[in-house]
C-alpha cells in the first residue's frame, strides 16, 4: 500500500465513523470532523472551506446541521462514501495537489472540473471518446465532472461513463424532458453519481420523492436568463418553493443570454445565502462557484467545457462560449495550453 493509499484509507475510516456519530450526536460530530479536517488539511481550498465551515457551525441553530443530518439519514451510506471520497479526497485533495504541480510544470491552467454537454447524433463524441477524456483528465488531476445530457440516449451514455470511472465524482444534471424515474429506474446507477433535477420539469417534486425513496443523493437546479428569472431568485421565491424537497444543493445555472450583470447579482445572492445560512441547503451558482473553487486550488480561475461534438468552451463575458479548439483534433493536455495562467496560487 502506497502512502497516498494509506492516507485515503485513514480518511475513509474517519468519515465512516463520523457517519455513525452524526446520527446519534450530529452537532458535536460535525464540529469535531470539521476541526480535524482543518488541522490536517494541506491544500488552500480545504483550509479556506473548512475555516468558513468552522465559523458557520459556531451558530448553534445553523441549518447546515439539519442539512448534514438529513443527508446522512436519507442517503445510502455507500453512495455517500463513494461520492464524498471521490470529490473530497480524489478531486479536491490529491487531484488538487496534482493540478498545482502540473500547472507549475506546464505553465498553464488546469481546471478542477470539466463540464461535458452530451448528445447522441452522428457527429457527437462517442462513449470511447468520453472515457479517453476522463482518463486524460485524471492524469492531470481532474476527478470531477459535470454531465449535461440533452436526451435519454445521452443520459444512458452519462451513466455508462460514471460506471466506468469509479474513482471520479460525477454530477449528472438531467435534462428537463427526462423523468428520473424512467431515466434511472431500470439502469445501474453507480455510487459516484450525484443527480440534478431541473425544477422547471414536469412533476419534479415526485421525482425528488422517488430519489429519496431510492436513497440517492440529489440536488435541485434551475436556469436563469430573463429579468423575471433573476427576480424570482433574488427575492427568495424560488428558494421557498423548493425547500420542502431540497437536496444537498440548490444550483443556479446562467443561460447563454443571461448577461454578466445578472450573473453577478445571482452569485452575490448565492454567496450571501451561504454566509447568512438562510436555507438548509447549499445555494450555488454553477459557473462562478466553479471558478471560485478553481481560484482556491491554484490561484487562477479556469472553466473548461466540451460541447457534444468535441468543441472546447470557456467562460467569458458572463457565459460559456465556444472556442476554435476541439477534443477531436487535440488531446486534453495540449488543449489546455490555451488557458494561460494570469495568477499563481498563494
Amino acid at each position: 500500500m502506497t502512502h497516498a493509499e494509506m492516507n485515503r484509507s485513514m480518511a475513509e475510516a474517519i468519515v465512516r465513523r463520523s457517519l455513525y456519530g452524526i446520527q446519534t450526536d450530529p452537532k458535536r460530530t460535525i464540529r469535531n470532523l470539521v476541526d480535524l479536517g482543518r488541522e490536517t488539511a494541506s491544500g488552500p481550498l480545504q483550509q479556506k472551506f473548512l475555516g468558513i465551515a468552522q465559523q458557520m457551525l459556531r451558530q448553534k441553530d445553523s441549518p447546515y446541521y439539519a442539512l448534514v443530518q438529513d443527508t446522512v439519514r436519507r442517503v445510502d451510506a455507500e453512495r455517500l462514501m463513494a461520492f464524498g471520497m471521490n470529490l473530497g479526497w480524489n478531486s479536491l485533495t490529491q487531484g488538487a495537489r496534482t493540478i498545482r504541480a502540473e500547472e507549475a510544470r506546464r505553465g498553464h491552467n488546469i481546471p478542477w472540473a470539466l463540464t461535458l454537454r452530451m448528445a447522441r447524433w452522428p457527429g457527437s463524441l462517442t462513449g470511447g471518446d468520453y472515457l479517453r477524456l476522463v482518463l486524460e483528465g485524471m492524469e492531470l488531476g481532474i476527478y470531477s465532472y459535470f454531465l449535461l445530457p440533452r436526451d435519454q440516449p445521452s443520459v444512458t451514455r452519462a451513466l455508462e461513463l460514471a460506471s466506468a470511472s469509479r474513482d471520479c465524482a460525477f454530477c449528472l444534471l438531467l435534462p428537463r424532458e427526462a423523468d428520473a424515474r424512467l431515466a434511472l429506474g431500470s439502469r445501474l446507477v453507480s455510487n459516484n453519481l450525484l443527480v440534478g433535477l431541473d425544477t422547471a420539469a414536469p412533476a419534479w417534486q415526485e421525482q425528488a420523492n422517488w430519489l429519496r425513496a431510492k436513497r440517492m443523493p440529489y440536488l435541485l437546479y434551475r436556469h436563469y436568463a430573463a429579468a423575471g428569472d433573476v427576480e424570482e431568485i433574488l427575492t427568495g421565491v424560488w428558494a421557498r418553493q423548493i425547500m420542502p424537497w431540497a437536496g444537498v444543493a440548490a444550483l443556479l445555472v446562467a443561460a447563454p443570454d443571461a448577461g454578466d450583470q445578472a450573473g453577478a447579482a445571482v452569485y452575490d445572492y448565492a454567496v450571501e445565502s451561504r454566509l447568512r445560512q438562510r436555507y438548509p441547503t447549499l445555494m450555488l451558482d454553477f459557473y462562478r462557484d466553479c471558478l471560485y473553487a478553481d481560484r482556491c486550488i491554484s490561484g487562477d480561475g479556469c472553466f473548461v467545457g466540451l460541447l457534444s461534438d468535441g468543441t472546447v468552451t470557456e467562460y467569458r463575458g458572463g457565459c460559456e462560449t465556444p472556442t476554435d479548439a476541439s477534443f477531436r483534433r487535440t488531446p486534453l493536455g495540449a488543449l489546455l495550453r490555451r488557458f494561460v495562467k494570469t495568477r499563481q496560487a498563494g
